[in-house]
């Protein structure tokens, strides 16, 4: 089976092949005419940023128009996704979608103000990484099993830390109490970098986190990782064994994405799927990504479509199979 990697260039060639008439129609309506707000709903300086500098300020540089980042953090990304969904459709707000917005969020939380199927329009498929289990230097641990032995003896003890109920690298830790038969209390942020600064601090002992976000204090001996949540080893920390490798059957991980709020004109949706497949498919960006431990996926607004539809699946099996209920 080929990887999003291998298949990037495929989608981008009939992407731009097959909807070369579409995107002519929108450029002739005027699009964009302005700048485009583009939600971000996770608080300020979190790994989104580096999305930003390395894929968006390039579609901005050729769509001829700035792509301006908004954070709107809190709730797992719920609060974001909720203001974009509200925007008017017509191409000038856009939202950077995780899984959190799109699947365990919700699933997991009360009253989310919006569905992710029917209030929005998918775009394309961005980025896609493991998570890695991440303790501060200060927890006597260093494998996973070493980590479930210490909540098992010490019960409610320690702290966990995630981007907020209902949040992927949540349910993740919330899966691991689970078949490990462990407890840890959750602490709850609004996005990766005041989680980061907690695990800094050790005001949270562990958490799931993607490795751009963690790398330089790991590198630094500040954190410590001890094990990759996917079923085969992370490429850059080949060392590094996964969950499944030490007997944790664990597997979480992130799937960012575009998408706009529902109603937009499909001749403006074809366009920016275009200019964001051509991004993807160049070879400084595909290479700036991997070297910070992203994949590329990229594809079709049809591919986006089903890869929400099979993230709800696969998280709402998860959450009723560990026996959570939405808080």
């Amino acid at each position: 089976m080929k990887s999003p990697l291998h298949r990037i260039g495929a989608f981008a060639c009939a992407a731009v092949a097959l909807s070369a008439g579409v995107s002519r129609d929108a450029v002739a309506q005027g699009y964009p005419q302005r700048a485009i707000t583009l939600i971000n709903p996770a608080a300020a300086g979190g790994s989104n940023e580096a999305l930003k500098t390395i894929i968006f300020d390039r579609v901005a540089a050729s769509l001829g128009q700035p792509i301006v980042m908004e954070s709107r953090g809190g709730a797992g990304g719920t609060i974001g996704a909720a203001i974009a969904a509200k925007a008017e459709p017509n191409g000038y707000t856009l939202l950077l979608a995780g899984s959190s917005v799109m699947a365990t969020g919700p699933i997991t939380q009360k009253d989310v103000p919006y569905d992710p199927v029917r209030d929005f329009t998918p775009i394309v498929l961005l980025i896609e990484a493991p998570f890695l289990l991440v303790t501060h230097k200060s927890v006597p641990a260093s494998t996973g099993p070493e980590l479930v032995d210490l909540l098992r003896r010490q019960p409610g003890r320690f702290n966990y830390g995630s981007y907020g109920p209902g949040a992927t690298n949540f349910l993740a830790f919330e899966l691991l109490k689970n078949v490990t038969g462990t407890d840890a209390v959750h602490v709850p942020y609004r996005g990766s970098a005041p989680l980061l600064l907690a695990l800094l601090a050790g005001e949270v002992q562990a958490a799931f986190e993607f490795y751009p976000t963690i790398r330089h204090h790991v590198e630094a001996g500040t954190l410590r990782i001890l094990g990759v949540a996917s079923a085969t080893r992370f490429r850059l920390l080949p060392d590094v064994p996964t969950l499944g490798e030490q007997g944790i059957n664990v597997e979480a991980g992130g799937l960012t994405m575009l998408v706009a709020p529902a109603g937009l004109t499909a001749p403006v949706a074809d366009l920016l799927n275009t200019e964001f497949n051509k991004a993807l498919a160049e070879p400084e960006v595909r290479r700036r990504l991997a070297d910070i431990g992203y994949e590329t996926v990229g594809g079709t607004r049809e591919l986006a479509a089903s890869r929400i539809a099979e993230g709800i699946a696969k998280w709402s099996r998860l959450a009723r199979d560990i026996g959570y209920r939405p808080q």
